[in-house]
């Protein structure tokens, strides 16, 4: 399991902690301090926002479903560390506390993506956030400065948590955790989810693209419900609100992107109190930004006083007097409205007035004319009264027309509103049960892909332990012969030697008599019996042959060596016997004359 990473998620630790020092400031100290702040983070090479644009533009278009998307390798999944403190809830708790900084402010700039044209805003720390439609809502994709890919991905049902590439947790649309055991196909939208995430980040280093104004007037109220949906089920969870009170730094973090999007905000809402009549206002951006090639159109981008991130002392002259200015432009044009509309209102009465004495003129004429026709005066003034009454009723019957359809053209709204938020309701809904039946599907798919690949491993398994049934039998086979030939050829080599043995035997006989060939007789039949036993016994005890063969071979080598030896020793004793049964007796030596000896006189 793996904990929480805070690196990964805390990027505010740095300026929190400048924020700590930069308490009980002087202005200048608080300036400077914030300078360095602004300094210490990258300049955008790309615009990192763009006025609006009011030319016209074709309705966004949906991006594809979670189910949709092309499918990838699953993500590794690992576990929070300390989720009873609420740790859990620190990757939503981060991608809210931008979205909270944002609030209703327009985005900074579009991009092409396959087809779709996600909203991108861009923070003062290169902290990003997209948003493309989809059914049911929008999907938003959080990213920490620096990184290419998400940290936190929302659709409208489910909400996705990312360590490092790994998925750590998911909620669903209450804001609860959904057990870890529980995760089912969510795990595979998750890596889809990813791999999405980013694809849009390098799409949108490309080409960036002004902001349709009608588009977002159009459909940003269907992005805020989302997000207050999301706000409300977070006041629901108290985990997460007690992990959000642990974390005052990422609060104080936000306050200089807070103070910046309220501008925009409010630029754009006098924008549109004007019909959009007039240019696009100017994004506001940090003075630091002002250094970038493509910031220093003053007319399309205007520094705005940063505050110091991190709770420190806010250097808001220039933001009060910045806001200060607005209000007045505001009530400058509230009031040449509210003149414009008393001019045009006095003329009205003028011209009224002058119909009024004219129409009189025209009847003191007419009274001085027909003095003498008085009766028919009379009648022209009892028929101009009626007239009047006639017009009177007219208009009152026109004002109560006007006000019955204005009642009704006011219910028809109510009624069309109620209608567009049922149809919305049941639209979510049945997006909601299209979902779910899709990620049946895909679970049922997916369980039927696991059958299918657990048959594929079992066949796979048989065919190795078929395979290896067959080696062995191979082996077996091959040892059998083998034993086959040792044993032919011990065999052989018996025969070899009882062929050498008899060969000795047929000379020995030749010089024995009769009882040394009833004795080779016998001595004949036992080594054929026991040439007849060692067979049997090799046959039966196949698997020791070996052994057996080998003290059997070493055992008849000595019994014929011994037999040999015996062989040779009675035929050495026979010969000895032969030789002296047939060497002549010794003849007795004769007896020799004494020697006589002659007298040298000649006497004896």
């Amino acid at each position: 399991m793996a904990g929480f990473r805070i690196s990964h998620l805390s990027a505010t630790v740095a300026l929190a902690a400048l924020a700590v020092a930069g308490c009980n400031r002087t202005p200048n100290a608080n300036q400077a301090l914030l300078d360095n702040q602004s300094a210490a983070a990258p300049l955008p090479t790309l615009p990192a926002t763009l006025p609006m644009t009011d030319i016209a533009a074709p309705p966004p278009a949906p991006a594809p479903a979670a189910a949709a998307l092309p499918d990838t390798r699953p993500i590794r999944t690992v576990r929070v560390h300390d989720p009873r403190r609420g740790a859990e809830y620190a990757y939503a708790d981060a991608a809210s506390r931008f979205s909270d900084a944002l609030g209703e402010a327009p985005p900074d700039y579009g991009f092409d993506y396959a087809g779709v044209q996600p909203w991108a805003w861009e923070g003062y720390d290169d902290s990003l956030v997209f948003a493309e439609p989809v059914s049911g809502g929008y999907r938003t994709y959080y990213y920490q400065p620096g990184e290419e890919q998400p940290y936190f991905v929302r659709d409208p049902y489910y909400s996705y948590g990312y360590d490092n590439g790994q998925l750590a947790v998911v909620y669903d649309a209450g804001g609860d955790i959904v057990p870890w055991e529980d995760y089912g196909p969510q795990v595979v939208y998750a890596s889809r989810y990813l791999v999405r995430g980013r694809d849009l980040w390098r799409a949108s280093r490309g080409d960036r693209i002004s902001i349709n104004v009608q588009n977002w007037t159009n459909y940003r109220i269907n992005y805020f419900n989302q997000q207050q949906r999301w706000d409300a089920a977070r006041s629901r969870q108290p985990l997460w609100v007690n992990y959000a009170q642990q974390d005052a730094a990422a609060q104080r973090h936000w306050q200089a992107e807070q103070a910046r999007r309220r501008i925009d905000q409010q630029r754009f809402d006098a924008w549109q109190a004007q019909g959009f009549r007039a240019a696009p206002p100017p994004r506001a951006i940090p003075a630091q930004w002002q250094q970038a090639s493509w910031a220093r159109d003053p007319h399309r981008f205007t520094p705005v006083a940063a505050t110091v991130a991190g709770g420190a002392a806010v250097a808001a002259g220039a933001l009060i007097a910045h806001n200060a200015q607005l209000h007045r432009q505001q009530q400058q044009q509230l009031m040449q409205a509210q003149q414009a509309n008393t001019v045009r209102l006095q003329r009205e009465q003028a011209l009224q007035q002058q119909q009024q004495r004219a129409f009189a003129a025209r009847e003191q004429a007419q009274a001085r004319s027909f003095q003498a026709g008085q009766q028919r005066e009379m009648q022209q003034q009892a028929a101009l009264a009626r007239q009047q009454q006639a017009q009177a009723a007219r208009q009152q019957q026109n004002e109560r027309i006007l006000a019955r359809r204005q009642q009704a053209q006011a219910n028809a709204q109510r009624a069309q509103q109620l209608r567009n938020e049922r149809a919305t309701i049941q639209r979510e809904q049945q997006a909601a049960r299209v979902q779910q039946q899709q990620q049946r599907v895909a679970a049922q798919r997916e369980q039927q892909a696991a059958r299918a690949q657990q048959q594929q491993q079992r066949l796979v398994a048989q065919r190795e332990q078929q395979a290896a049934r067959a080696q062995r039998d191979q082996q077996v086979r091959s040892e059998r012969a083998t034993m086959q030939r040792e044993q032919q050829a011990a065999r052989m080599q018996q025969q070899q030697e009882r062929a050498a043995a008899q060969r000795e035997q047929q000379a020995a006989r030749a010089q024995r008599d009769q009882q040394m060939r009833a004795e080779r007789a016998t001595m004949q039949r036992e080594q054929q019996q026991q040439a007849r036993i060692e067979r049997a016994n090799v046959q039966r005890e196949q698997q020791a042959a070996r052994a057996e063969q080998q003290q059997a071979r070493a055992q008849e080598m000595a019994q014929r060596r011994q037999q040999a030896e015996a062989a040779r020793a009675q035929q050495a004793q026979a010969r000895a016997v032969q030789r002296a049964e047939s060497r002549p007796a010794p003849r007795p030596e004769p007896q020799r004359p004494a020697p006589h000896r002659e007298n040298p006189h000649g006497g004896r």
